[in-house]
């Protein structure tokens, strides 16, 4: 990947950031954990028409990839902070080291999902809701069942919004 293409990503996602951050909008406070597992949990639950105790382990395991991802969140948006610093100073080694770092840290966050999604299908749903799920894992990675639903962005309020 070029370093003009790495350049671009990065302002796009950085402009999103901006647009995004705390502070705009009628609640300036984040959601909590808690907060983001239920919401996805309410998706999960009008998608599969989850009955009996489904929603409840759907929570707790959503509860639990919350948590462990917004453990990183520090460690990302300091690595957000320094990818600013060195693109305004032009400082293309520690762009790259920088953006290397940070891939790593959002790799993290995609195992994490991409593990609850898999103990979810293979533990919570029962084989007609496995079925809806079909050949992709869209409801499971926090899209829809169709075109235009997120794709393994994952649970969440989305990539754009990780703090």
């Amino acid at each position: 990947m070029s370093m003009n293409r790495i350049l671009t990503i990065v302002l796009i996602a950085g402009s999103a950031l901006y647009a995004q951050r705390p502070g705009r909008g009628v609640n300036a406070t984040p959601p909590t954990p808690a907060q983001i597992a239920q919401r996805e949990t309410d998706r999960l639950t009008r998608f599969f028409n989850l009955t009996g105790g489904q929603p409840a382990t759907v929570l707790e395991i959503l509860t639990n990839v919350e948590t462990q991802r917004q453990a990183l969140t520090p460690q990302i948006q300091t690595l957000r902070t320094t990818l600013t610093t060195a693109i305004k100073a032009n400082n293309q080694s520690q762009i790259s080291s920088t953006l290397l770092q940070l891939s790593n840290l959002q790799e993290q966050e995609e195992v994490i999902r991409a593990n609850a999604a898999g103990q979810i299908y293979a533990t919570v749903l029962n084989p007609e809701q496995q079925a809806q799920v079909g050949n992709g894992l869209g409801p499971l990675m926090g899209g829809g069942a169709g075109p235009g639903g997120r794709g393994p962005g994952g649970f969440g309020p989305g990539r754009g919004n990780r703090n």
